[in-house]
């Protein structure tokens, strides 16, 4: 496998999308899209003059260009690594070919004026990045198989990949709803306009769509946590599942009161950062099921592995495990 030089790395770059994303947000959030009015400059320079503003998106702009660069680099090293998987390889071409999306998209953001559609595609494309990481990272770090005994019923399988598009789905219905500016169209909560679904049609719309989203997503959360709970698959499943819960129980609370307090940056910024991560939960269940391993480098049984059992001590058992 891949040294734990690199697999650190990786892991490094994944959190760093996942912070990009949530400075995007800030951007949004401060009314900074539009800072810069030129691309890829700023003002016709480099390093334009200091402003609060302006150096929201100017740092965002930074911060993209670096993982832009790490995305390459930590790439080329999997690509050419003989012993990674074709699939693996193949993502990380794929993020490749999203980065440089991501770089036109991200110009077109600035020169068709915060249009909604190009906004938001921006969005779909950076936590596809984020996704497309994650995954690359969880294959090239150290795997325990769980083994038979405890490999996903098929059913389980595609109720995670419901799980999975559901999730993506939400992400994406509320970047709909910020770009289109209409987070606060509906100022009560549960309620909108004194109706639970007074509209399915324009930017009110959006808005009852994505509340109903969330119950949905909600409601499919807390029966795959049950089902997880129910059926044989490795205890690591199980944890993440009820952690997936949880985050989607906190992003509930977050989307309720960004209604409520008339969407406050801080909160609008980490209703994204946890949409964001419950996206990344999501794909680590779907992991476990599809590869039907678990990161093993910090576990006691790869650590026995690696010493050696001594005799008359047993391996330490699944309960052993850790989210990871």
């Amino acid at each position: 496998m891949m040294s734990s030089s690199v697999q650190k790395a990786y892991k490094f770059l994944v959190l760093e999308v996942l912070f990009l994303i949530a400075f995007g947000g800030a951007v949004r959030a401060m009314n900074a899209g539009l800072a810069c009015p030129d691309w890829p400059l700023c003002f016709g320079d480099f390093i334009p003059d200091y402003h609060p503003q302006v150096y929201f998106e100017f740092i965002h702009r930074v911060l993209a260009g670096v993982v832009a660069i790490a995305v390459f680099v930590l790439n080329i090293k999997v690509i050419k690594h003989p012993q990674i998987k074709k699939s693996i390889k193949f993502l990380a071409w794929l993020s490749f070919a999203i980065i440089i999306a991501q770089v036109i998209m991200g110009g077109l953001t600035v020169l068709l004026l915060l249009h909604a559609k190009v906004v938001t595609l921006h969005l779909a494309l950076g936590t596809g990045l984020f996704a497309c990481l994650l995954w690359i990272y969880m294959g090239i770090s150290d795997k325990q198989e769980v083994g038979a005994a405890h490999r996903p019923e098929a059913g389980m399988k595609w109720f995670s990949y419901v799980m999975l598009a559901l999730v993506y789905a939400q992400l994406l219905l509320g970047g709909l709803v910020a770009s289109h500016y209409a987070a606060l169209v509906c100022t009560e909560f549960p309620l909108c306009h004194g109706q639970w679904f007074p509209t399915f049609s324009g930017v009110i719309g959006l808005q009852v769509i994505h509340r109903l989203g969330a119950y949905i997503v909600t409601v499919a959360a807390l029966g795959f946590a049950l089902a997880v709970a129910r059926s044989r698959v490795h205890a690591n499943a199980r944890r993440w599942s009820v952690l997936l819960l949880g985050l989607i129980l906190v992003q509930v609370g977050l989307g309720i009161a960004n209604v409520l307090l008339k969407t406050p940056p801080l909160l609008t910024v980490l209703h994204l950062a946890v949409g964001t991560m419950i996206l990344g939960a999501t794909l680590r269940v779907v992991y476990i099921f599809v590869t039907n391993s678990i990161p093993a480098a910090n576990s006691k049984v790869h650590q026995v592995a690696k010493k050696g059992v001594p005799s008359g001590r047993p391996v330490a058992q699944d309960s052993s495990f850790q989210p990871g």
